[in-house]
């Protein structure tokens, strides 16, 4: 999963979003986000929808099978 924090990090910088923001949209603390961006924790599959869905990219993308 360290590909999925690496490219979360850098879809949030691209699209101009704090991790509290994003807390926010996906209504968690920002610490569970936080955990996310530094791989100390893995979102589960309705987290994980619910990123890719406030950050408009493809899960794929976000776990590193695709570029």
């Amino acid at each position: 999963m360290n590909e999925f924090k690496k490219r979360l990090n850098e879809t949030l910088k691209e699209n101009n979003l704090s991790q509290n923001a994003l807390a926010q949209k996906i209504s968690m603390s920002q610490g569970v986000v936080n955990n996310y961006c530094t791989g100390k924790r893995e979102p589960s599959l309705d987290v994980l929808i619910s990123i890719c869905k406030e950050l408009n990219v493809s899960a794929d993308y976000l776990l590193g099978l695709i570029d």
